[in-house]
């Protein structure tokens, strides 16, 4: 926002600089680069990546959601226990996930009332606001616990579905080539993300800059389907990229969204009570990635959550097309 649009209503939004519109781009190709590999290699290289992508995702929704240490330990407990439940059941099917899902719940029941009370048994008779910091001090207990709680079951089922990845590489009986499919997901999942935030970061509209990751995507995918490897037909890796690529797609262009909308009502608030005074906490975009106060833990993790959370999406889909299409 410039200085001549103070008081005027109008925010005037600077082009991302190059480091923080390939932020994203970057740790996406890295991320599903790497688990491409290990799809490639084997089953348990897979789970490695998978777990570490995992472990990942708790700690960046944790802190973009300023969570507790507590909530974040059990985001990445119960992924780590739906990986093992799954690599451990006969045949491996994505289903095995579902008791591992259930006890996380009522972990997480457990937890947030144990929480619920130690907050409340610490906090003043008189239970005031204050503006919110980096832990989710000085935030009434009730709202502090309510946000904990969706925090916590969001994270366990966000890890839970990157474990659709691992399921369709471990799985027997499809028709279709295990590996290669889930190698075609993951390429068309990573593919529209970093696709897309290039063209976004452009200058062209979300709106043309999403289809053309698609398309991109989904060329990709009819590409590797055409090297033939395995067995893998045209048809079957363009299917599985396109399952990647709308739904990573979508979920990509609602973070963007969400992070321009909250960067823009920041810098709003933050001009109008005095930008530059001390302890305010300043925004900077960086490729559709919001940055808290300018730490350089908080750009990590809004990376992370951009990288990850598109990817984890994806992949129950990528499962359900990889394990039922004809062959």
């Amino acid at each position: 926002m410039s200085a001549g649009d103070l008081g005027s209503g109008v925010v005037t939004r600077s082009r991302p600089g190059a480091a923080g519109a390939l932020a994203v781009p970057g740790a996406v190709v890295l991320a599903a680069g790497l688990a491409i590999g290990a799809a490639a290699l084997a089953t348990w290289a897979l789970a490695v990546v998978v777990i570490v992508l995992q472990v990942a995702l708790a700690w960046a929704w944790g802190r973009a959601l300023r969570a507790s240490p507590g909530t974040v330990a059990l985001i990445a407990v119960w992924a780590l226990l739906g990986d093992l439940s799954l690599l451990l059941t006969d045949g491996h099917p994505f289903h095995a996930i579902v008791g591992v899902g259930g006890t996380g719940v009522a972990a997480v029941i457990v937890y947030q009332l144990g929480l619920r009370r130690a907050v409340t048994l610490r906090a003043p008779a008189a239970d005031m606001v204050r503006p919110a910091t980096s832990g989710g001090a000085g935030v009434p207990s009730s709202e502090r616990v309510s946000a904990e709680l969706v925090t916590a079951l969001s994270g366990i089922v966000l890890g839970l579905l990157l474990t659709g990845y691992l399921a369709l590489r471990a799985g027997q009986g499809a028709e279709q080539p295990a590996d290669l499919m889930t190698i075609a997901g993951l390429l068309g999942a990573g593919i529209v993300v970093a696709v897309a935030r290039l063209v976004g970061w452009a200058g062209l509209p979300a709106a043309f800059a999403g289809p053309v990751g698609v398309a991109v995507a989904v060329a990709a995918g009819a590409g590797l389907g055409a090297l033939g490897p395995g067995g893998l037909s045209v048809v079957a890796g363009l299917t599985a990229a396109a399952a990647g690529a709308v739904t990573a797609g979508l979920v990509d262009l609602v973070l963007v969204r969400a992070s321009e909308g909250q960067a823009g009502e920041d810098q709003v608030g933050g001009d109008q009570v005095g930008g530059d005074q001390v302890g305010h906490e300043r925004l900077a975009r960086g490729g559709g990635v919001v940055r808290v106060g300018g730490s350089a833990a908080a750009a990590v993790a809004g990376a992370f959550v951009a990288t990850v959370v598109p990817l984890a999406c994806a992949a129950p889909l990528v499962y359900l097309v990889g394990r039922h299409l004809p062959g």
